[in-house]
């Protein structure tokens, strides 16, 4: 089976820094900045659903899980598991404690329709009772669900001859709306309300079509898990989250950068640093080029960014190596999410 995530969230793509033979790549933890940045006084926060109908109001949520085959209580289950995203995703992160409020009884629409504001007194009296400096309520939460199948003849080789089979295939779309309010009792201010599409896909096949059904998850695993994922990309609104990158270094260019890369593998920068120091003024432009290119990682692994933007700088414009185009892109990215960072990050 396999799983495709897609954020409902804008996505830069940028080109891919391939690696060849001549280099190696390092994973690196990075924490990012949030989409936005919520106010420094705020760092308790309780996670409250009100996206459930009020009573007497479930009735066509219910009629339409009947119609269309969902379980009845799917969608609760569903937001439920929203709600554990989005607190897991803040809690991995250095910003924010956050706790999910149960026991508490805030109603909705039940809909994709928005409800009117909590009572700010409520609010007050929920941020006191549960000491938090701010409440994330999930205000709406929706889910659909898309089912194709298909089926393909396909050519494989049986008992060493070419037979022409019926293959099946089956593709599982999920697709969630959650919508969200931040509620800050100091001043009365809501910090934020929007609502996000997420999607998550599975696919399955099989020599018949009962095998491509049995690679995809039930539907209701497929909302929860698309729940919860819906949670976490909503966690990357709000709060810096560490993420892992890739990063090229040069591994070859005499015997010493096999020695450096060793070093490198066993996190020990220091010895890689000495010889690739060395190296930034041979004579060899391209000895030099690859030593200020694997400088320029170290800087960014220590975390001076402005230092390794200098390295990349050197290597392209003094040494004229190409893959340090798309680096320096890379780091002045860096430099304009750290300051971003740096603000969301004031005071903690």
């Amino acid at each position: 089976m396999k799983i495709i995530k897609i954020l409902a969230i804008p996505v830069i793509l940028l080109p891919l820094m391939f690696t060849s033979c001549k280099t190696a790549s390092h994973q690196m933890q990075i924490l990012k900045p949030g989409t936005i940045t919520l106010p420094a006084d705020i760092k308790q926060v309780g996670i409250v659903n009100r996206s459930l109908p009020a009573k007497g109001q479930g009735f066509n949520n219910i009629l339409e899980g009947l119609i269309t085959g969902e379980s009845i209580a799917a969608d609760r289950e569903g937001s439920m598991e929203c709600q554990r995203g989005l607190a897991e995703g803040l809690n991995q992160a250095p910003r924010f404690n956050a706790v999910v409020i149960e026991g508490v009884d805030l109603r909705g629409t039940g809909t994709r329709e928005w409800p009117e504001f909590l009572d700010w007194q409520q609010v007050e009296e929920l941020c006191e009772r549960f000491r938090v400096d701010a409440l994330i309520a999930l205000e709406s939460f929706d889910s659909d669900l898309e089912l194709r199948k298909r089926s393909a003849d396909v050519e494989r080789t049986i008992d060493k001859k070419k037979v022409i089979v019926t293959e099946y295939y089956t593709d599982l779309r999920m697709n969630v709306r959650s919508g969200w309010t931040i509620y800050k009792p100091t001043g009365k201010q809501i910090i934020d309300r929007n609502a996000f599409y997420d999607e998550m896909r599975w696919s399955g096949s099989g020599d018949t079509p009962e095998q491509a059904m049995s690679d995809l998850p039930s539907k209701r695993r497929a909302i929860n898990q698309s729940g919860y994922f819906s949670g976490e990309q909503y966690a990357v609104r709000i709060s810096p989250t560490w993420v892992t990158e890739s990063r090229s270094y040069y591994r070859k260019g005499n015997d010493d950068f096999k020695i450096a890369g060793k070093f490198v593998k066993q996190e020990n920068w220091n010895e890689a640093i000495a010889i690739w120091k060395r190296y930034a003024v041979d004579a060899d432009h391209e000895i030099a080029g690859r030593a200020c290119f694997n400088m320029a990682l170290a800087s960014e692994v220590e975390g001076n960014l402005s230092i390794a933007l200098e390295w990349a700088n050197r290597a392209w414009q003094q040494h004229g190596l190409k893959k340090a185009r798309y680096y320096i892109e890379q780091l002045e990215t860096r430099i304009r999410q750290q300051e971003r960072l740096d603000e969301q990050m004031e005071g903690q």
